[in-house]
């Protein structure tokens, strides 16, 4: 495959047959998400209903490009979106029995509660209860309109309610500053470091960022194999889907806050240096709260920070100005440390959301006291060609390891475990070396432990339209 075209018509029944989100986010302000268990003995009602479902809610990815191009050419808002996923159970309880190697992703198969010690996240018997119990199916929705979007739900949870039983229902809510950039909890801009399928959307970057031969410093273009997978339970040669990741990631937006107080006063006591002391969030992140990147400037407030993305680390070997344990540093090492590995093959495509609410917004530099410590985070979700190669190998041998990447580089020196999305649970805080900014030499060393908790999560399949329009129809 290569980058996509809208404009080739060739690629209709590609675009016609993936389901929407999984080549380029939905881009909704709020969504909703329904976990489903099927009854026992209800698969001729289940079968019929998805294929209701489809035909009356699910959108494909030609109808969201379409709904993308009336919205920049003549401002019209999207409609309601959905999608819909499935687990290997839920394929095992539609009689798929030949699931596990058609669909072979190890991961996939063994399910997210049995790859604990893969991802080192917490013990099942800590998730939330919801998370614990066989989900076989789940349905997103999303919407600008809240209440469009609420009375789709009401609706489709009365109908389900006749063969199937709902685990838990989650809810998501963008999050933006006064510039209008998507942001998560702790307050800064999210989701700017994404590939792209699109070639207006590579072109719009390259536009964007002003490069030319000699200025490509990181380049986001990807083909869609890096997501897709051929739908084998269909004979249509145009049929994919991808393997999708869902994970409740609860946010300590307090201790966050008062970490990076604590520390930025031993690194700057002075308190005419007050404002310095964000620099402290910002190298465990990677980027200042606008999006400006530590690894270009000591302060935020570039021009263009909320979408910049041109840049590398080749001039910051060993972690002086953007330190190895920065999250966006260890999820997206932008460097190949092994010749025989392509860093870029692990890429994912993030299509996550913030949930809960906060009761004082971050723009007003809230006190210590008025930070959330819990029922606030992102739900965290991303579509890849292998769950085992993309999603789980960031997670276990890059966020997860605490010697990555010194093991591979010897210019490495303040790696340590992301403390973003790292999961290094029942292990007590770990010793960071923060570099001294504004070209000072030295570190700072601060113990800190995880300021995020995986609260529970599944792996899913997002199946190609085809097979959902026509599940054993002739049944």
């Amino acid at each position: 495959m290569k980058l996509i075209d809208p404009m080739d018509y060739s690629l209709n029944p590609l675009l016609t047959s993936l389901q929407g989100n999984i080549l380029k986010g939905h881009g909704r302000e709020h969504t909703t998400h329904i976990f489903i268990h099927f009854d026992k003995d209800k698969i001729k009602s289940v079968k019929n209903w998805i294929r209701q479902f489809t035909a009356e809610y699910v959108v494909s990815f030609k109808q969201q490009l379409r709904e993308r191009e009336l919205f920049k050419r003549n401002n019209i808002p999207g409609k309601l979106f959905s999608s819909f996923f499935l687990t290997n159970s839920g394929y095992e309880y539609l009689g798929f029995n030949d699931v596990t190697s058609k669909l072979n992703d190890e991961a996939f198969v063994a399910g997210m509660k049995n790859r604990i010690d893969r991802n080192n996240d917490p013990v099942v018997g800590d998730w939330e209860k919801c998370y614990r119990e066989d989900v076989h199916a789940m349905i997103l929705l999303a919407d600008d309109e809240k209440g469009r979007m609420g009375k789709a739900a009401s609706v489709i949870l009365q109908e389900i309610d006749a063969f199937a039983r709902v685990c838990h229902v989650e809810y998501g809510n963008a999050i933006r500053n006064k510039y209008n950039d998507g942001l998560e909890h702790f307050g800064y801009v999210d989701g700017i470091s994404q590939p792209l399928f699109l070639k207006d959307e590579v072109e719009d970057f390259h536009s964007y960022h002003n490069t030319t031969d000699n200025t490509v410093y990181f380049d986001p273009a990807a083909d869609p194999e890096l997501v897709l997978v051929r739908d084998p339970f269909t004979d249509d040669p145009d049929a994919f889907g991808s393997y999708f990741v869902f994970r409740k990631l609860e946010q300590n937006v307090r201790g966050f806050k008062n970490a990076e107080e604590a520390a930025g006063k031993k690194m700057f006591p002075d308190k005419m240096d007050e404002e310095k002391r964000e620099i402290i969030g910002a190298m465990i992140v990677g980027r200042y709260e606008d999006g400006t990147p530590v690894v270009v400037d000591n302060e935020e407030g570039m021009i263009g920070s909320g979408k910049f993305n041109n840049f590398n680390y080749d001039k910051d070997p060993s972690g002086g100005r953007c330190p190895h344990f920065a999250h966006i540093r260890k999820t997206n090492p932008r460097h190949n440390f092994n010749s025989a590995d392509d860093h870029l093959s692990h890429r994912i495509a993030r299509r996550g959301i913030p949930f809960g609410h906060r009761d004082v917004d971050t723009a007003l530099d809230p006190e210590g006291l008025q930070f959330p410590e819990s029922g606030v985070g992102l739900l965290f979700m991303c579509f890849q060609k292998s769950i085992v190669n993309q999603f789980e190998f960031i997670q276990q041998n890059w966020a997860n390891n605490p010697n990555f990447p010194s093991a591979f580089d010897p210019f490495a020196k303040n790696d340590e475990v992301d403390l973003i999305i790292g999961q290094p649970h029942q292990k007590p805080p770990r010793d960071y070396q923060f570099p001294f900014p504004y070209n000072s030499s030295g570190n700072l060393q601060v113990s800190m432990k995880q300021f995020v908790t995986m609260k529970g999560g599944e792996y899913f399949f997002a199946p190609s339209i085809p097979f959902l329009q026509s599940i054993n129809s002739n049944e």
